[in-house]
């Protein structure tokens, strides 16, 4: 085992991958879904659900990648470096050849199995990142690392739709033209990772048997649980709130489980990408905010301090939505609500990765391992959120979105049972 400095360098080449992981998140979430209704002409409320719920499937599975990531490597490129490039040159290359293939006709389809692929190459590359982190970060700065690369991965949430319309608007060019940019930044981006030199080099790693160790102990599966309790709301932060607020200001109408764009000219359609672009915007700094927060008290706190406040301002946030409110007031729900998800996060990412460097054979699978049963939550809160809107289709949107959150609130605590039997001293600093 070789033990190299750490360089604050790599925190930059960590944050420049998550800022541009952000991006394609903003697109799926505050972009995708306004296309899709101008496309159509109109969507179905599930339909959106379930093209969330199934582009997030591969990070299910970042267990796997994270075997593949600690086990092969490419001689002197490493066992990270080549996961990362080869997986971003799939979501980027998928995101080039959009603009040539889409139509009205297939765009649902094209975006759900286009994004299936994107997640694919996202899920491996962000894996192998978290493994370089994990190699490379002194446990004594994983919760500030973390928040850092939680935080660019908000400003790529923040800039995405933004910049998206920005762009739309001064260039008077083809929204799809954008999703192809996107896409050769992505590629050309993933080759910054040669810049950071693999700290931890572990030669002939027995990844079964490591396996075996990190599976069988019962205390592990404490973990696991707690991962996937943790990200139960995170989809519907991202990718219904915006929506929300669209509803609200009457910019999309809700009609018996179908959104479309109601009254709203096709020449306006630009104040739609503008609207919901703003809210993101509001959401992601929030986002930043509550990463910085969460990160500093994990690191100089205390961790459990961290995880406790984010379920408090986590709840608070989702009630504060079944309040009606003007437009303004809703931004600063969309904002508090956003900082809920980093502060949770960075928190989530200090004690899940300081138990994983006790195992450093293979701690990018065990990380990986604790993101797969968290995006699991992520999928499952999904599924709840497009049962909930099937079921209760025919009410008033504002019920059926009081419900939601009402819902989401409650199941956002839940991580707090297998948290009380973890052991302090495996995720404190002290």
């Amino acid at each position: 085992m070789e033990k190299k400095p750490f360089k604050p360098l790599y925190t930059g080449v960590f944050s420049i991958t998550y800022l541009i992981q952000g991006i394609s998140q903003s697109l799926f979430t505050t972009v995708v879904p306004i296309y899709l209704v101008i496309q159509m002409g109109a969507v179905g409320g599930s339909d959106i659900g379930t093209l969330g719920t199934i582009v997030l499937l591969p990070f299910i599975v970042k267990f796997l990648y994270g075997m593949l990531s600690d086990k092969f490597s490419l001689g002197k490129f490493g066992r990270r470096k080549p996961w990362i490039i080869g997986s971003s040159f799939l979501a980027g290359i998928i995101w080039v050849l959009i603009p040539f293939i889409v139509s009205k006709d297939n765009a649902l389809m094209l975006f759900t199995i286009g994004g299936l692929l994107i997640y694919l190459g996202m899920a491996i590359a962000d894996t192998a990142v978290d493994g370089l982190i994990l190699d490379n970060c002194p446990k004594e700065q994983l919760g500030r690392v973390q928040g850092i690369c939680w935080a660019f991965r908000s400003v790529g949430i923040i800039a995405g739709g933004p910049l998206i319309v920005a762009i739309f608007i001064i260039l008077e060019m083809p929204i799809e033209w954008v999703f192809f940019g996107y896409g050769i930044a992505v590629i050309a981006t993933s080759f910054f990772i040669f810049l950071v030199k693999e700290i931890l080099v572990i030669e002939n790693v027995k990844i079964l048997d490591n396996l075996k160790t990190v599976f069988g102990k019962r205390k592990n599966w404490t973990v696991f649980s707690f991962a996937l309790f943790n990200a139960f709301v995170d989809g519907v932060i991202f990718l219904f709130v915006s929506l929300f607020i669209l509803f609200q200001t009457n910019y999309l109408t809700f009609t018996g489980g179908v959104i479309d764009t109601g009254a709203i000219e096709e020449s306006e359609n630009l104040i739609i990408y503008g609207a919901n672009a703003f809210i993101a915007f509001i959401i992601g700094i929030g986002v930043v905010i509550g990463a910085i927060i969460g990160g500093y008290i994990a690191d100089f706190v205390s961790r459990k301090l961290a995880f406790y406040s984010s379920m408090i301002i986590t709840t608070v946030s989702l009630l504060l939505f079944i309040i009606p409110s003007p437009w303004w007031v809703l931004l600063i729900f969309a904002l508090l609500v956003g900082s809920t998800n980093g502060w949770r996060n960075s928190g989530f990412s200090a004690i899940v990765g300081q138990i994983s460097a006790q195992y450093p054979e293979v701690d990018s699978t065990y990380y990986a391992t604790c993101n797969s049963f968290a995006n699991i939550g992520t999928v499952i809160g999904l599924l709840m959120t497009t049962l909930i809107l099937g079921v209760l289709e025919g009410l008033e949107y504002f019920l059926i979105f009081s419900v939601l959150f009402v819902f989401m609130a409650l199941i956002s605590n839940l991580g707090i049972i297998p948290f009380l039997f973890m052991d302090p001293e495996e995720y404190e600093l002290e």
